[in-house]
């Protein structure tokens, strides 16, 4: 038996002449370099998971990061770290409607300054679309003007991102990774809360309802003097346009809010 498998392995070996082994080796090393640089000058990472990011973001504490993805995903999950004892809330929502709007979103609250680092994991078969962004009542620390909703004002963070097609109808899972830097909002002391000035057009529309407010608290107040002159005015009379400039006050107070962001 050693004698035969010492006649196959002799005949192998004298088949190729020594030209072709070296050939053969040559191409072989060239192989391996070419795959050794496209490993090492990509940015593609051999894994079951396409992975996105990492985003880096700012925000205020006690804010809420908003990321919806649309349509629904599936096996939706978040996973953070950080040094940071307090932690974050997270709120998942697989599957959200409204209207005829189908989508998955993400609650992310932080409850203290620090930096988290997030990762927003799932899958889907078919094309996706992401948005960032953020709900908060402070939103002169984005330095970007937000849309009034039904949560409050939203600001958006990033443009929206995602997979536009796909060539087949396989799940593919997805991770999205944010890196989130969350600061505390201080204000400067002063004896007067400072008033930032909005857009043109939401100024013109402060004057015009503070004029409108001022021309009928005017009214009453000229209207009761001018009749105290002849009569005497009636105790509710007086509650009521004490009560007028009261909600007046209360008007304009909580309109420069939601056009200045600041209370």
């Amino acid at each position: 038996m050693r004698e035969v498998l010492k006649v196959i392995s002799n005949k192998l070996f004298h088949s190729f002449n020594l030209t072709d082994l070296r050939k053969l080796d040559l191409m072989l090393k060239l192989l391996l370099l070419t795959f050794l640089t496209l490993a090492t000058t990509s940015n593609i990472v051999f894994s079951d998971i396409f992975q996105i990011g990492p985003i880096n973001e700012r925000m205020l504490k006690d804010d809420i990061l908003s990321i919806e993805i649309r349509p629904v995903v599936e096996n939706l999950r978040v996973n953070y770290s950080s040094s940071n004892s307090r932690g974050i809330e997270i709120h998942l929502y697989s599957n959200r409607t409204f209207g005829t709007y189908y989508f998955s979103e993400v609650y992310i609250i932080p409850r203290s300054e620090g930096t988290y680092d997030i990762t927003v994991e799932f899958s889907s078969k078919s094309p996706w679309n992401c948005e960032i962004g953020v709900y908060t009542n402070n939103y002169t620390f984005y330095g970007k003007y937000p849309i009034l909703t039904s949560l409050g004002p939203f600001i958006q963070l990033t443009p929206p991102f995602g997979v536009d097609s796909k060539e087949d109808n396989q799940t593919v899972s997805y991770r999205i990774r944010i890196i989130l830097s969350v600061e505390s909002y201080e204000k400067k002391p002063g004896l007067f809360p400072p008033f930032k000035f909005p857009t043109p057009v939401n100024a013109a529309l402060f004057i015009l309802t503070s004029f409108l407010l001022a021309y009928i608290n005017a009214f009453f107040i000229l209207d009761t003097y001018f009749k105290s002159k002849v009569e005497e005015v009636s105790r509710f009379r007086l509650a009521l346009i004490c009560l007028i400039i009261l909600v007046s006050l209360f008007v304009l107070y909580q309109l420069r809010f939601l056009m200045v962001g600041e209370l």
